[in-house]
């Protein structure tokens, strides 16, 4: 797009109770402006059965999830900024990466954080090749799907609320079956392991077959993931995550993790969708189902919604903006964005009662029920 402008995004799922120190310090370096939302994470629990047998469970602790956008000049400083506060070099103590992502279009007030570049009070060994995975299904499904990541040492998955809205008109008297409340499942990934991974997410949440979901994964750039994924006191002098970390600096990555393997599988030639966008429209709360509508009359397949708290300086110019704000979420196809944009724009999108803000990133690939072959 002529007028869109590369950003980083830093997203940070923390502890709950974590987020407020991070936001101060961050406010500190002129990172003022951002957003959190409320979720839970999955780790796995060792329960002894009948017989003293042991198996293992998922337990769930509630976390907070920041984001912000800054320039990618101060995207390094500001991550490492929110590592060392947070003490998330810690494995247990949650996890943060950065992203390049589209800033499309958006309200005055509502663009990156305008912060000077700064250094942040420590570095740390940051992972590179890695890559995000995205899945949405029907609510109370989430635990089912996360446990993927859990059992195959991925990383901690993250498991928010969200509503969707568009796809379940379209599917006649289906849609009477298939609840509008949704859960979103986030797991970042070594990115020679997301198609595996993410194959396997499907399988378990039967994702091919209509109304169950969407899944899809999407790039980022670095950061430091959280691979502890049970909970109990260590029986070695060091736990595997704790090795694992080691071994992830020494290497200089997770490559070495690596276990897809190179055969092709059935799985692997499953129809999917290839080279879409995600494009996420962010505004005021009680605005976007309208402005979905507005992109769906023009070619959008639907939403899905979800709610977060927008935090600012007391008194400042961004307190003019709602602090319930809404995170619309489409996937489409690039040539679908400037169409998409002037319909929303039309709809007041980036007036003074929406303060919208529109971010894109690739999708390389999707999947979801596709129809009968």
């Amino acid at each position: 797009m002529e007028n869109s402008k590369k950003v980083s995004k830093i997203t940070a799922i923390l502890n709950r109770g974590a987020a407020a120190p991070i936001i101060e310090a961050l406010s500190d370096h002129g990172i003022t402006d951002g957003h959190m939302a409320v979720g839970r994470v999955a780790v796995l629990q060792e329960k002894k059965g009948l017989l003293g047998a042991e198996r293992s469970i998922i337990v769930e602790d509630p976390v907070e999830i920041i984001s912000f956008l800054i320039s990618q000049e101060c995207a390094e400083s500001a991550l490492f900024q929110t590592i060392k506060t947070g003490g998330l070099d810690v494995p247990g103590r949650g996890m943060a990466y950065s992203e390049e992502v589209n800033l499309l279009q958006a309200h005055a007030l509502c663009v990156e954080n305008k912060a000077a570049a700064f250094k942040a009070d420590a570095e740390f060994p940051l992972l590179s090749d890695i890559v995000g995975i995205c899945c949405i299904v029907q609510r109370g499904q989430g635990n089912a799907v996360a446990r993927v990541a859990l059992d195959t040492g991925t990383c901690v998955p993250n498991i928010t609320f969200g509503r969707g809205t568009g796809v379940r008109d379209k599917l006649g008297l289906l849609r009477i079956t298939i609840p509008a409340d949704k859960e979103v499942i986030g797991i970042v990934t070594n990115k020679d392991d997301a198609e595996a991974v993410m194959n396997l997410m499907i399988d378990v949440g039967k994702l091919d077959q209509p109304g169950k979901g969407f899944i899809y994964f999407y790039p980022m750039n670095k950061g430091i993931i959280n691979t502890k994924i049970s909970r109990g006191m260590p029986k070695h002098a060091a736990s595997i995550e704790q090795i694992i970390s080691v071994i992830d600096e020494m290497k200089g990555g997770a490559k070495w993790r690596s276990r897809s393997g190179s055969a092709e599988t059935e799985e692997s030639k499953r129809a999917c969708l290839l080279g879409l966008i995600d494009m996420t429209l962010i505004c005021n709360e009680g605005r976007g189902e309208d402005l979905v509508k507005a992109a769906m009359a023009v070619g959008a397949a639907g939403a899905t919604i979800s709610r977060q708290k927008y935090f600012c300086p007391p008194g400042s110019a961004g307190s003019k903006i709602s602090i319930a704000r809404e995170f619309c979420n489409m996937i489409i196809s690039e040539q679908q964005i400037p169409t998409m944009l002037d319909a929303i724009g039309k709809a007041g999108a980036f007036d003074d009662k929406t303060h919208g803000q529109v971010l894109s990133r690739p999708v390389p690939k999707a999947c979801t029920y596709l129809g009968k072959k």
